[in-house]
């Protein structure tokens, strides 16, 4: 087979940023350009894919794919490269690509514009043999000096830059150059007095304020909060854990490697995970609504149903919340409809003036001792991440690793618990908390103490919230007369 003079020609150039130090993908694009021109070929297009690893992604690449539909259509003759490691870094690969487009018919060249070898003659088949070779021979040095430098940096315990992680200041590197993290015993106290107050049973916002009372500040902000805090006992870093181009070293078996010296036990950071972790609700995550009442909280005294948020009148809308049973089909004679922001003053009023000055009552599920358990998961969360970008020769090790964890995993988790719940004081009003929270919190604050609000057809006419519309059914029937916090209301350990 030979190339005609006028050849059609589909260009394809391809760069890396994580490993690659060759020429950018407009040098490429020039290179490919003016060898068309000096061949007398005519060049289509050039098709590019811009920070895309050939050896993690193979063959699956969307600029790839876009010129194996060309080369398959018929609609060019040439598929054109600055280099042949742009477009496979594997024997196997390129093997594939040369033997599919060779098979097109009246066959397809892959052609270099810096490396002379020939597709249609058996030396240039050697050649394009021994061109595949040493790339994938780079690929596997490239992945080995990654390795390589990770390695050297966990083994010199060596800091990779950036601000220090709350409990740590960084040092010169006493062992060698560079810098190194030591424990701030002030930060390192603060540390350990609020894990030591949680979980002994003190609620989040109790330590909080614990910390900022004592003067102690995180490290980009005026004063602690309940998610700094939170972030800073449950976080890789109070384990002494060091991260290397932003994933979390570990060893051969998938478990972090303790660089530092830990500002908490294992154990402790675990069990502070289970209590600290956010409340889910089932169906994954949780649609945001932009109304305090809204959610199912007010329900119309006709049919019992839900009412919803909704807009009436014309150039001045006004939001109300309303029945759509009739609408839905489930037969209300007479649907009720009520102003959004003068039932949520009114409510706000009522729940304060009831249980505002009582205490908020964080629901604590107690678990096993879970530390075990806990680094497991991770270990097996960490190997299933990275096998999504793992090439042929890491596949099988990690799959080795994970079948390992897994088998650990289910030898933990056959061990019988019994969870026990536990009512814990958060030292904080819901007069105080509702002060604090935005829409969103202040609702969970009302469905810790409500259980739903009946709303009944208004006077026409009349402005205003008439007391008679509104009918509160408070939780467990306590009404105004609650004085045990623990009777007024519960809100989830959700902070």
């Amino acid at each position: 087979m030979t190339i005609a003079s006028r050849a059609r020609v589909i260009g394809y150039v391809r760069i890396s940023k994580a490993t690659d130090e060759s020429t950018s993908i407009e040098r490429q694009r020039e290179i490919i350009t003016a060898t068309c021109r000096a061949r007398g070929w005519a060049l289509a297009e050039i098709v590019e894919d811009a920070d895309v690893s050939a050896t993690k992604t193979r063959l699956d690449r969307p600029g790839l794919d876009r010129v194996r539909d060309a080369v398959r259509a018929g609609q060019v003759d040439v598929v054109m490269v600055w280099r042949i490691d742009r477009i496979a870094r594997s024997v196997s690969d390129l093997a594939s690509l040369t033997d599919e487009w060779a098979n097109t018919g009246k066959g397809v060249s892959l052609v270099s514009a810096t490396e002379p070898f020939d597709m249609t003659t058996s030396t240039g088949r050697m050649l394009l043999q021994l061109l595949g070779v040493f790339a994938e021979f780079e690929a596997a040095t490239i992945r080995d000096r990654v390795r390589s430098a990770r390695a050297a940096v966990v083994k010199a315990g060596r800091y990779p830059g950036g601000a220090a992680p709350y409990g740590y200041r960084v040092v010169d590197n006493r062992d060698g150059p560079g810098k190194m993290l030591e424990v701030d015993p002030v930060e390192a106290a603060y540390v350990r007095k609020a894990a030591d107050m949680i979980l002994g049973g003190s609620s989040t916002y109790a330590a909080t304020a614990a910390l900022n009372a004592a003067g102690s500040k995180p490290r980009k902000a005026a004063a602690w909060s309940l998610t700094s805090l939170r972030i800073v006992l449950t976080q890789d870093a109070t384990l002494g854990y060091m991260t290397h181009h932003k994933k979390l070293v570990r060893d051969d078996n998938g478990f972090p490697v303790q660089v530092w010296e830990p500002l908490l036990p294992l154990e402790d950071v675990e069990r502070l995970r289970a209590l600290l972790k956010p409340t889910k609700t089932p169906g994954g995550e949780r649609k945001r609504r932009t109304r305090l009442l809204s959610g199912g909280l007010l329900r119309c005294v006709t049919c019992g149903g839900s009412l919803r948020v909704n807009q009436t009148g014309g150039t001045k809308p006004t939001v109300r919340y309303g029945c759509f049973g009739k609408s839905d089909g489930n037969g209300c004679e007479r649907g009720v409809s009520i102003v959004a922001d003068r039932i949520e003053e009114h409510v706000e009023a009522e729940f304060l003036s009831t249980v505002g000055g009582l205490e908020v009552v964080e629901v604590r599920e107690t678990v096993r001792e879970v530390a075990n358990l806990a680094a497991v998961e991770s270990a097996i969360k960490a190997a299933t991440a990275e096998l999504a970008d793992a090439d042929e020769d890491e596949e099988d090790e990690l799959m080795s690793h994970l079948r390992t964890l897994k088998a650990r995993r289910r030898e933990l988790a056959a061990q019988p618990s019994e969870p026990v719940v536990k009512l814990i004081p958060t030292g904080q009003t819901f007069q105080e908390a509702w002060d604090e929270r935005d829409t969103d919190g202040r609702r969970a604050l009302l469905g810790s103490a409500l259980d739903h609000i009946v709303i009944r057809p208004g006077v026409r006419g009349r402005r205003g919230i008439d007391a008679g519309r509104v009918d509160i059914h408070w939780r467990n029937d306590h009404g105004r007369d609650a004085a045990d916090p623990r009777e007024a209301g519960r809100t989830p350990s959700n902070d």
